[in-house]
């Protein structure tokens, strides 16, 4: 079952086929042709040889003197370039890839629970989570908590922030 918008276009595309079959029957061939200049010709001893009526007139144009090349590095530019001292961005530590879950209690202290790559993971000072980052400290204050991370690769550190709402 054809619907209404499958009609129209093989409507169109039918008009479209017919009008182009129409227009090439009555295309006449059409012939191209290239511009062409010219030249006399000139009969000298056994030789032909091609000249223009127009003479060609080469003139010299005077031209200030000048010490400076124009094509090459401005001197300025090589000094200041060479002067200038390079110095690359301090590495930083990419964003933490953790997400606060959640405490837990562990034996006689506390321990936090975090997102680390879709994983839920119980942390506590000194864990090392994936390889690059280890837990300094934990604190708890009033309604908020702290955890420090050191980043190891570069050995710095980085602060997860949450809001413990108790």
């Amino acid at each position: 079952m054809l619907t209404k918008r499958q009609l129209m276009l093989m409507t169109a595309l039918l008009v479209t086929l017919w009008l182009t079959w129409q227009s090439s029957k009555h295309e006449q061939s059409i012939e191209i042709s290239q511009p062409t200049r010219v030249l006399n010709t000139v009969q000298t001893d056994d030789k032909k040889l091609v000249s223009n009526n127009t003479k060609l007139i080469l003139k010299n144009r005077d031209l200030p003197d000048s010490s400076e090349n124009l094509f090459s590095t401005p001197i300025k530019a090589l000094h200041q370039a060479s002067n200038a001292a390079f110095t690359a961005p301090k590495p930083v530590a990419p964003p933490l890839p953790f997400k606060y879950l959640g405490r837990m209690l562990v034996g006689t202290g506390s321990g936090v629970m975090l997102n680390v790559q879709g994983e839920v993971m119980p942390i506590q000072q000194g864990d090392v989570l994936l390889g690059l980052y280890k837990v300094q400290a934990i604190y708890e204050n009033a309604g908020s908590l702290e955890i420090q991370f050191l980043y190891l690769p570069l050995n710095q550190m980085q602060t997860l922030s949450a809001q413990t709402g108790s």
